[in-house]
């Protein structure tokens, strides 16, 4: 009995050993863990601070704003709790891929009673390498929305749905991200440097143009300068990518399914981002289709008629891309009279299509864009000069013709690149930046008709 008794006591002895062991084994690795992410993570602020301020929410969350960073610089969620008389709070991350919108809204509804779900559809993440779900710089950016989600069985589950297997590591290890930085001294300094500082610890986001507001809105009083925008789309690439498509429908069966009133819409750009897309009908049209064939509401407010949202005005932009407070706020008011009517009585305020904005619309001059890969270099003599293809932006092919004079910084000589041309694309030194006015005119009656200053 006593051998038994022995046997029992050095078996029990040997599990709690055992126990203790992997116990420690495990406190050991998250410390370690913990370590390095403080001593080598730079963490996204912007998405740090937005799933703070997220879970302080004491009240019901009773609508969500989901998309990109257009939604957190364009919609001011303070202005429609007023109107609304909801707590209304603003979901948007930098460059949020639909696959990432989709969990987003099923981790809001996990802890609220989402009453409506309005998503935001800017075609950058869902075109062109960013709507390739496999592709590195895309799974990047997944990376940064998910990782100050709170641990729980449902953020395992999204990090495994959201990444490729080979990117596991990286997902779960943000530390391993910056393994490139393992001996470098600088790096750990600025880390440290920055994890210490008031506004990290406080969970203040401010980047010395604008700041983060209470419930996921990017207050900037700053105004677009450059009316010129560097194209990374090529026409043919303006359509919904399959991954992207899918996310976007079971996005909607989502919705219908937890009975939450789902709109689609889009926050409104500078027209020169649009036109130099040269194919944004094709994306607008797809979204029209799917909208139209599970009868979600869809408004595209880059073509409200002008006379409704006079918004495309330098005064209202900080970029060509994102809406600054004076925009947000003429924008948030008129968003909330749109949403706030049925799409029957909302069809009057809106074109059919952006190209029909575009005819409709005075003869004009948006700003200049270029392809993203179109610097050339030019022999001249012993010399290699560098040239930018830049491409005037205007809203007619026959109709107009210009005059671009280029004035460098460096010597703030004024010249005439060239005289009154048919032809949009013109030649800019790609080394140096100045002052380019472009002056237009009528083909038929040779009167000008208008004149735009820009810096490049």
């Amino acid at each position: 009995m006593m051998q038994h008794n022995l046997f029992i006591s050095s078996f029990k002895s040997k599990r709690n050993r055992s126990s203790i062991l992997v116990l420690l084994f495990v406190v050991f690795f998250l410390l370690g863990n913990k370590i390095l992410n403080y001593l080598y993570w730079m963490e996204d602020d912007w998405c740090r601070v937005f799933w703070h301020n997220y879970y302080a929410q004491t009240e019901n969350i009773d609508h969500i704003f989901l998309g990109s960073s257009h939604v957190y610089c364009g919609l001011n969620p303070e202005i429609l709790d007023e109107k609304t008389q909801k707590n209304n709070f603003n979901m948007a991350t930098p460059a949020q891929r639909l696959i990432e919108s989709y969990y987003l809204l099923k981790e809001a509804d996990r802890h609220n009673t989402i009453k409506k779900a309005y998503l935001e559809l800017y075609y950058n993440p869902s075109t062109g390498n960013l709507g390739d779900y496999q592709n590195h710089i895309s799974v990047l950016n997944g990376w940064k929305c998910m990782d100050h989600m709170k641990n729980s069985f449902y953020k395992l589950e999204t990090l495994i749905s959201i990444n490729p297997s080979q990117y596991y590591l990286e997902a779960f290890f943000p530390y391993i991200r910056y393994r490139e930085y393992i001996m470098d001294g600088d790096w750990i300094k600025e880390c440290v440097e920055y994890k210490t500082s008031e506004n990290y610890k406080e969970y203040i986001f401010n980047d010395g143009l604008g700041t983060f507001r209470d419930k996921g809105y990017y207050y900037t009083n700053l105004e677009v300068q450059e009316l010129s925008f560097i194209r990374d789309r090529k026409p043919e690439e303006m359509h919904l990518t399959e991954e992207a498509e899918k996310y976007l429908r079971k996005i909607i069966l989502y919705c219908q399914e937890r009975n939450i009133s789902l709109t689609f819409f889009t926050v409104p750009v500078h027209d020169i981002q649009l036109i130099a897309t040269e194919n944004y009908d094709s994306y607008a049209s797809q979204i029209k289709e799917i909208a139209t064939e599970y009868d979600v509401p869809y408004y595209d407010f880059n073509m409200v008629r002008e006379e409704y949202l006079p918004i495309q005005d330098r005064q209202y932009f900080m970029n060509v891309g994102h809406l600054n407070a004076k925009g947000a706020e003429l924008y948030t008011n008129f968003f909330y009279e749109i949403v706030s009517k049925s799409p029957e009585d909302n069809r009057k305020y809106f074109y059919d299509s952006y190209q029909e904005k575009l005819e409709y619309s005075e003869a004009k001059v948006y700003g200049i864009y270029r392809f993203n890969d179109n610097i050339l270099e030019i022999q001249e003599g012993d010399m290699v000069k560098k040239i930018k293809k830049m491409i005037i932006a205007s809203n007619r092919e026959d109709e107009l013709e210009y005059q671009v004079f280029w004035t460098p910084y460096s010597s703030k000589e004024t010249t005439l690149l060239r005289d009154f041309s048919k032809n949009k694309e013109f030649d800019l030194p790609a080394e140096e930046y100045g002052n380019c006015t472009i002056v237009w005119r009528d083909i038929s009656t040779k009167q000008k008709v208008g004149r735009i200053d820009l810096r490049n």
